[in-house]
């Protein structure tokens, strides 16, 4: 997108249909209880672009004249910030993964032989995060050196990196622009790998196709959890043990957050909403979601390449079922076809 280009976001609906009791209802509901309130984030996203990537003058946007701390603030701020860039982003990376698909570098490179199943999908979760690292270290690089002038992306980030900087929030957290990118964005890339170690747990058996699909229809449950406020999703990934252990990629998660369910359209994975539980700091009234979930099919990117990941090192059936080399040589025979 060049400066002069005008575009507007597509707003996350609160109006989609939701089944009674069901996991998107009741993580509805769990925020509600906890007093808290999700942003307009599209329409302030159309604001800053309508203004060059300036977001002097912002927070009274944000607050519509109701009292709101400054963490609040802060924290807010912050994910629109990030939810701006993440537009200028998302091409950069989807470019990168694909270049590591065709060139079989990162994480479709070979793996180590005689590792189990486990501890393949827990090298592969960590190779892809620092994989992805790499992209947003180079983009957050390039976009510096790119000109404020006519360019709405280097203004903006200019903006947030003085924001970041000045933020007590964020100082308190040690995070600046760039490193909090990297922390939510292997958080998405740590719930994709869920939905594969998850379909291993409960013994999905299907062909590649059909497995792909499966959690390819899964994908909405992504985007729920990924919806929600950063307490909201922190507290369920702890309490289903979505998060690998120590918050270390290379650590198993339990595998077990999950259910199969047959649909019309075919089986595909729903999360527990058991341990669903309100959350709050008891000072926060607002809320945005994931950046990445305001960013238009950004999400759905990150699980087509763990997807293809998943695939291209046999991980989509038990391995007894599919050995690494079949797998592996089936895949290619799919690109190349």
């Amino acid at each position: 997108m060049d400066g002069g280009t005008q575009f507007r976001f597509s707003p996350a609906s609160d109006n989609a249909v939701e089944a009674e009791g069901s996991f998107a209802q009741l993580y509805r509901q769990a925020h509600g209880k906890a007093g808290l309130s999700r942003l307009p984030v599209a329409a302030l996203l159309d604001w800053l672009t309508g203004r060059g990537g300036d977001a002097s003058g912002i927070d009274p946007l944000i607050t519509n004249g109701q009292p709101v701390t400054s963490d609040n603030l802060d924290r807010v701020k912050g994910n629109v910030f990030l939810a701006f860039l993440f537009h200028d982003l998302r091409q950069k990376l989807d470019t990168h993964m694909q270049a590591a698909k065709r060139a079989g570098t990162g994480p479709f490179a070979p793996l180590p032989p005689g590792l189990t199943q486990a501890q393949k999908l827990n090298r592969l979760r960590a190779q892809s995060c620092v994989s992805l690292n790499q992209v947003l270290d180079v983009w957050a690089a390039e976009l510096g050196n790119r000109p404020a002038t006519g360019c709405p992306f280097a203004r903006m980030a200019r903006f947030a990196k003085g924001f970041f900087k000045g933020s007590a929030l964020y100082a308190r957290a040690d995070h600046d622009m760039v490193s909090i990118s990297k922390t939510g964005s292997n958080t998405a890339l740590h719930m994709c790998f869920s939905l594969v170690e998850g379909a291993l747990h409960l013994g999905l058996d299907l062909p590649a196709n059909e497995w792909r699909a499966a959690l390819w229809r899964s994908r909405k449950e992504l985007k729920t959890l990924a919806a929600g406020s950063l307490g909201m999703i922190v507290t369920f990934l702890h309490a289903s043990h979505l998060e690998p252990e120590g918050e270390s990629a290379v650590n198993p998660t339990d595998g077990g957050a999950f259910r199969l369910e047959q649909g019309a359209d075919g089986v595909r994975l729903r999360l527990d909403s058991r341990p669903i539980k309100p959350f709050s700091t008891g000072h926060d009234q607002l809320y945005t979601g994931c950046p990445a979930f305001h960013v238009s099919g950004m999400i759905e990117m990150y699980l087509d390449w763990v997807l293809d990941i998943a695939a291209y090192h046999g991980l989509h059936r038990p391995e007894w079922l599919v050995p690494a080399v079949a797998a592996r040589n089936a895949y290619q025979q799919g690109l190349r076809g």
